[in-house]
């Protein structure tokens, strides 16, 4: 019998069952990159005296951005709840090719194979990889190589569940299915458009790296005739979008959410939203060069990609405000968990985006770049956006997903301690850039010694939050909170695989959409 199951979920094709398998591996990567996060600022405790060796912290420095990103955010936002929700979502039984999904899931596993040899192995270059560092002449080591390779397979891993969204989302829009569809659909093909146009450069682009390494070419060496700065150019051209591939279904969750329990007819709030993607998806193609202000770019140019990365505030604004005028006429209370979560995000997120105006200003750049500045920046946009948008997805969907409800207690509490967390590791960075700290540099003047310890102190915060939420998932299986009802018609009971079941003591109640041909909660309904 447990044989069975086991080649239930090995040779599985259902998409609930490889959005889980997503997920859990997600969240594994997840844990191991903060547990690096952790160590790295505890690093910092000292001024002058290194708790981890140099070398052992360069390697920490550079997975735990690699994990993050390609081994964390992307399978939960995108594999694991894009996979999960998208066939309910358009009123689907599978996705178009789940054997191309099944394929793209179980590439993970090798991927993150190849990713332990090369910490093992050692390859601290940094996430950004850029040569002459990552050459064989800085670092020699193979964990570099087994590093790249495992970047590889990641990214064949997104192209193909790309082409799968692409085509599923497609068809279901091409065959009238749904009048007006949910906006996180729409950030999904948003997000696999950006994924399948710019992935293939950064392939091209670590391809070439190893080559250099390996083969005696020289596409970035000087030496030979090449050029390091092109490089850069193509890491960045799929660099920056990549950030969009980690907000863009965040967009979409808080925008799902703040219709729901909103003002969701406001025909200005789904068509304003929808445009502002696409917009932010135009845009964000064509600024990859703010990422390279200091290598010696002429002034046109330099001013071209800062007057079109400031132009992204435009629909970013039009997106902020739209949920803030949803938000102030929520129909639910303001002791509900999701809404002081999705506050966080239109806070988190915001902040993040005004120190990057500050950043696109070429002249300020100059100034502030590879300064803890920066950290705190993409911290808040990235890891504090795209993070909070897992919660809210997980918040959301949980019942959906499992039959049971969440902690309403809990989970307020988990916010609290997030949100102190979060503030107290990256707000005092900004102060450091501003001093000229240089980042990823753990020998600091000891004055700044108590407020890298305030930064520390809010690290293992946001840490325990991480355990805190897993432990509250937990108990909601533990206790069974049963959800309180679900209207509509037994196929839709049947589409969400959870049975209706009797009264219980909780706070999610569903409905049917008849707009929107989705399922939206209102939280904080104790009938």
């Amino acid at each position: 019998m447990s044989l069975s199951w086991l080649y239930g979920w090995v040779y599985t094709l259902d998409h609930k069952r490889i959005g889980m398998l997503y997920t859990l591996l997600g969240v594994w990567a997840g844990f191991i990159g903060l547990s690096f996060s952790v160590m790295i600022r505890i690093n910092f405790i000292e001024p002058y005296y290194n708790i981890i060796p140099s070398d052992c912290y360069n390697f920490l420095i550079t997975n735990h951005g690699i994990i993050m990103i390609f081994f964390f955010l992307m399978p939960v936002l995108i594999g694991g709840f894009g996979n999960y929700l998208i066939p309910l979502l358009c009123g689907l039984s599978d996705l178009n090719l789940p054997r191309l999904n099944a394929l793209s899931a179980w590439l993970l596993l090798p991927s993150t194979f190849f990713l332990l040899i090369s910490m093992c192995l050692g390859a601290g270059i940094g996430w950004t990889f850029y040569p002459p560092l990552s050459s064989s002449l800085f670092s020699s080591s193979k964990g570099v190589d087994f590093l790249m390779f495992s970047l590889h397979l990641a990214g064949v891993s997104s192209i193909f569940s790309s082409i799968n969204f692409i085509c599923t989302l497609y068809s279901a829009f091409s065959s009238n299915i749904m009048t007006r569809s949910s906006i996180l659909l729409w950030s999904y093909l948003f997000t696999s458009i950006l994924l399948l146009v710019t992935l293939p450069v950064l392939a091209a682009a670590i391809t070439m790296l190893l080559f250099d390494r390996n083969f005696g070419s020289a596409f970035f060496d000087p030496l030979g005739g090449g050029d390091p700065v092109l490089f850069q150019h193509m890491f960045w051209f799929f660099g920056h979008p990549e950030v969009y591939v980690l907000i863009l279904p965040g967009f979409g969750a808080v925008s799902h959410v703040c219709m729901n329990i909103g003002c969701s007819h406001d025909a200005f709030g789904f068509y304003g939203m929808l445009f502002a993607m696409f917009s932010i998806v135009c845009l964000g193609s064509v600024v990859w060069g703010h990422h390279m202000f200091t290598v010696g770019m002429d002034v046109k140019t330099a001013v071209f990609f800062s007057s079109v990365t400031m132009v992204i505030g435009v629909p970013t604004g039009i997106k902020v405000f739209t949920w803030l005028y949803m938000l102030m006429n929520s129909n639910v209370s303001i002791s509900e968990p999701i809404l002081w979560w999705a506050i966080s995000f239109i806070l988190l997120f915001t902040f993040g985006g005004v120190t990057g105006v500050i950043l696109s200003a070429c002249v300020l750049d100059s100034i502030l770049h590879d300064t803890w500045f920066v950290v705190a920046h993409f911290h808040y946009v990235m890891s504090l956006g795209s993070y909070t948008s897992v919660i809210i997805l997980f918040v959301w969907w949980w019942p959906v997903i499992t039959g049971v409800s969440l902690n309403k207690y809990l989970l307020q509490c988990h916010c609290i301690v997030s949100n102190i967390g979060f503030n107290l590791c990256f707000f005092p960075m900004h102060y450091f850039g501003l001093c000229g700290l240089p980042r990823r540099v753990c020998v600091y003047e000891c004055s700044y010694n108590w407020i890298n310890i305030i930064c520390t102190v809010g690290s293992l915060i946001s840490a325990f939050s991480g355990c805190f939420f897993v432990f509250i998932l937990w108990d909601s299986l533990v206790n069974g909170n049963k959800v309180l009802g679900f209207y509509g018609s037994p196929s839709v009971m049947t589409n969400l695989m959870v049975s209706p079941v009797a009264y219980h003591n909780n706070y999610f109640t569903y409905t049917q959409s008849v707009n929107y041909g989705d399922y939206w909660v209102y939280a904080g309904k104790n009938i």
